[in-house]
């Protein structure tokens, strides 16, 4: 198997590849974008086991209606957390066009949801392999619907092989994880975090991100899905430096201004060359206010997932790429090799 974390700029989008031309995809990347259908084709993959949508903000369920238009008949489930925008989104429009018209019917349809226990919504046993949901709980979401807020709706999964995990934390926030210490009883590490809300302010207090990576998360590899010229402030130096105290190696999908005033001098990436497509560009690529955009770091981060463990591919070459601009003449330190 295999995992990608697609670039997408200021969005999500993971892809796991199962052999035989199937494919696990969660999230789908921002709104109008065809590039997570062009990677799908790319790939070859015909078949979809499950189309995941960890929650309906437009930068994580912005692709899902092409994806769902190109693979309608060839999707086992569709996943879903039933926040309070998705009965509103273009996503569920298309979804019920498509069960009144008999292409989908009900039993394809999976809302996300956890209980005491974790929701199993896919597994290959002879692989050790299972995908679950750990976050919302019924409470969480219809407290949150209440609040009018998606972030603490977000699904969070775990794609376990064997004794290794990769977690994929959407734009959940510490209160989930709050609820999933308590149920689990114990800190949940893995070998690839897939940080929370871009390494955005997923807390309220300093003590509550020393809490979420000190005693609910540990992570060996942390990715943070990021646009170049977002305009959120993410990644926050406050996440990155909670994730590098405990140990975590930093892969973010695009740089930005936080790590580097003088982007268009590091295209068509800080790791040459970007080895999967990708939302990043080689040739110059600015916004109306003259900002650059989609200069990748890492670019689309890509996991071998083997019996014997995951592999993140040119982890070193990238962490010493990384290394070569702090010590350069760069306006800016890159943000993960800040002390």
């Amino acid at each position: 198997m295999e995992v990608f974390f697609l670039d997408v700029g200021q969005g999500t989008c993971q892809i796991i590849l199962l052999g035989g031309r199937r494919a696990i995809v969660l999230d789908c990347g921002v709104p109008n974008d065809r590039l997570v259908l062009q990677f799908l084709r790319r790939l070859g993959i015909e078949y979809l086991d499950r189309l995941i949508i960890s929650h309906s903000h437009s930068d994580h369920i912005g692709g899902a209606v092409s994806v769902l238009g190109e693979y309608q008949d060839r999707i086992e489930k569709i996943c879903f957390v039933q926040d309070d925008q998705f009965l509103a989104s273009s996503f569920w429009r298309r979804i019920s066009e498509l069960v009144r018209a008999g292409t989908l019917t009900k039993q394809h349809l999976i809302r996300l949801e956890a209980t005491t226990e974790p929701q199993l919504i896919w597994s290959d046993e002879p692989r050790s392999a299972r995908l679950r949901t750990y976050s919302p709980t019924a409470a969480e979401n219809l407290l949150a619907q209440d609040a009018g807020q998606q972030n603490p709706t977000s699904a969070v999964l775990f794609f376990d092989v064997r004794d290794q995990r990769i977690i994929f934390a959407a734009d959940s926030e510490v209160s989930q994880w709050q609820e999933i210490r308590a149920q689990s009883g114990r800190r949940m590490a893995c070998r690839v975090l897939a940080v929370p809300h871009h390494a955005g302010r997923a807390h309220s207090s300093p003590q509550d991100l020393e809490w979420l990576f000190g005693e609910a998360l540990a992570a060996e590899v942390a990715v943070i899905s990021v646009g170049t010229s977002n305009t959120h402030g993410h990644p926050r130096q406050d996440v990155i430096k909670a994730l590098t105290a405990r140990g975590a190696k930093i892969m973010c999908t695009q740089i930005t201004r936080r790590c580097n005033n003088s982007l268009e001098t590091l295209r068509p990436a800080v790791l040459r060359p970007v080895l999967h497509q990708g939302r990043s560009s080689s040739v110059r690529d600015v916004t109306r206010a003259g900002n650059s955009r989609n200069v990748a770091c890492a670019g689309t981060v890509h996991v071998l997932v083997s019996p014997t463990g995951m592999e993140i591919q040119q982890l070193a070459a990238h962490q010493q790429a990384v290394d070569k601009l702090a010590a350069s003449s760069a306006p800016i330190c890159p943000l993960c090799r800040l002390s």
